[in-house]
């Protein structure tokens, strides 16, 4: 982790130097919010397996279940019977994303409703990355974005820091 933050402070430093323009500083933020998000993510994660097995997450969902078709209306429209059955899958720590990590966590205490937040707010900024969603290239990465992010990383940290000491 030591050596992630090094290049995080690189790319820190670059982002302020007056002979990048705008858009390189913002692409050298970009770059340090998705890895130190990355980072979050992973101390999370690590974290929720620590304390807690596997087998013990679990995604709820209700499911409608078809039982009959009463009447055909037209070929989209029918009416039917049914019911609303409760659907409980296993979940796999490889599978999970931060969002579902950040859920987690708030779901079993590792983490306050105000960092959960924070953390969401973090996974917002890294999913700005992903170009086909966004209907203009973002650009506008801002030096306030980032250290935003690095002080969610270093309350993470800190939260972990405090357990090792134990």
């Amino acid at each position: 982790m030591d050596a992630a933050f090094v290049h995080l402070t690189e790319l820190a430093f670059l982002s302020g130097l007056a002979k990048y323009g705008d858009a390189s500083k913002s692409s050298f933020r970009k770059t340090a919010i998705v890895y130190t998000a990355s980072i979050i993510e992973a101390m999370l994660l690590w974290y929720l397996k620590s304390k807690f097995p596997e087998a013990s997450l679990k995604r709820e969902s209700k499911i409608f279940k078809i039982t009959k078709d009463i009447y055909n209306i037209n070929e989209l429209e029918k009416i039917v019977l049914g019911k609303y059955v409760q659907k409980t899958e296993n979940v796999r720590f490889s599978k999970l994303n931060l969002a579902d990590i950040n859920n987690y966590c708030r779901e079993k205490g590792i983490i306050n409703h105000t960092l959960y937040k924070d953390v969401e707010v973090v996974r917002k900024l890294r999913n700005r990355l992903h170009i086909g969603t966004l209907s203009v290239i973002e650009t506008d990465y801002s030096k306030a974005d980032l250290e935003f992010v690095f002080s969610i990383a270093k309350r993470v940290k800190h939260m972990f820091s405090l357990v090792s000491e134990r």
